[in-house]
């Protein structure tokens, strides 16, 4: 079984860029597995917000979506 090591973050803003980086994430989930977190992401991404997915024992971002749901 994968371990729940995945965080998912949404936000209004571009994760990699420094605009908006005060504001505070709108949703914020912990303890994922890998496919849940990446699900979950999706759906947030779908809504309209900028989503990461990352690994909590690295810190590394395993992936993000910009808005709409395209993968990058």
């Amino acid at each position: 079984m994968d371990e729940r090591i995945y965080q998912v973050v949404a936000t209004v803003h571009d994760p990699r860029t420094d605009a908006g980086m005060q504001e505070t994430p709108i949703h914020v989930i912990e303890k994922q597995v890998r496919i849940q977190a990446d699900r979950l992401a999706q759906k947030w991404a779908n809504d309209g917000y900028w989503t990461s997915v990352y690994n909590q024992k690295t810190a590394e971002c395993v992936i993000d979506y910009p808005p709409k749901g395209e993968s990058r």
